[in-house]
């Protein structure tokens, strides 16, 4: 069953966030300096208060269905790919991949997960390296593990910033194949944070948010 992601409009210091959406399938791109990023995703993942009526929320609709952001179930419906984030030192890359299922103790998704991550791990190319510890890793592996763990959940959305900033090209080229592919196997929404409109990720917008500072914000013509 498709789902929606759904926002209301947020108001970061100078800065407004205008409402909007992302259909699943659908591709958005919203262009925002990288404080507004992380303060976005913050509110993304903590729990929603509906009893205010000015209280900014986002929730993600399937069928007749409301998962409001910070619940259990638009946790693992909505995946997230952060920066700098995607690897937790002292775990396995196993364990950092299985992560999302070990925190939400769903040991039926978890049975599902480990049964489906060699799979997983052939697509990233890390087959070799699963039961190593992550320890320092590179950029490249910390934006792979994030893919991964998309491809585990299956979200109807992802949500992810700039993971590839940072790597040489030849990583560069070898992730933008993969997370290509991943997407296309996935079929998921996907709202793709940015601090520029020409972020070189190469993927088909249908439409692209750019927020201002000055509590303006234009929204460009679809398949910019």
């Amino acid at each position: 069953m498709n789902s929606i992601l759904f926002w209301h409009e947020l108001h970061l210091g100078h800065t407004l966030i205008p409402s909007s959406q992302v259909k699943h399938g659908e591709f958005v791109r919203l262009v925002m300096n990288y404080p507004c990023q992380y303060a976005f995703m913050q509110h993304m993942f903590s729990p929603c208060d509906e009893s205010s009526a000015n209280s900014w929320c986002m929730w993600l609709q399937t069928g007749a269905d409301r998962h409001m952001s910070g619940s259990r179930e638009f946790s693992m419906s909505v995946g997230s790919m952060i920066r700098h984030r995607g690897l937790i030192a002292n775990l396995s890359l196993r364990e950092n991949l299985l992560l999302p299922f070990l925190y939400h103790e769903d040991q039926q998704r978890l049975e599902q997960a480990t049964d489906e991550l060699t799979n997983v791990a052939g697509i990233l190319g890390i087959t070799t390296a699963l039961d190593e510890k992550a320890g320092e890793r590179t950029t490249f592996t910390h934006a792979l593990i994030s893919l991964g763990r998309c491809l585990l959940i299956k979200p109807a959305i992802i949500v992810a910033q700039e993971v590839h900033i940072g790597m040489p090209p030849e990583h560069l080229e070898q992730f933008k194949d993969i997370s290509m592919h991943a997407l296309q196997r996935l079929g998921s929404g996907l709202l793709y944070l940015t601090a520029s409109p020409d972020e070189g990720s190469g993927l088909n917008y249908a439409r692209t948010l750019t927020v201002a500072s000055n509590k303006q914000s234009m929204q460009s013509g679809k398949g910019e």
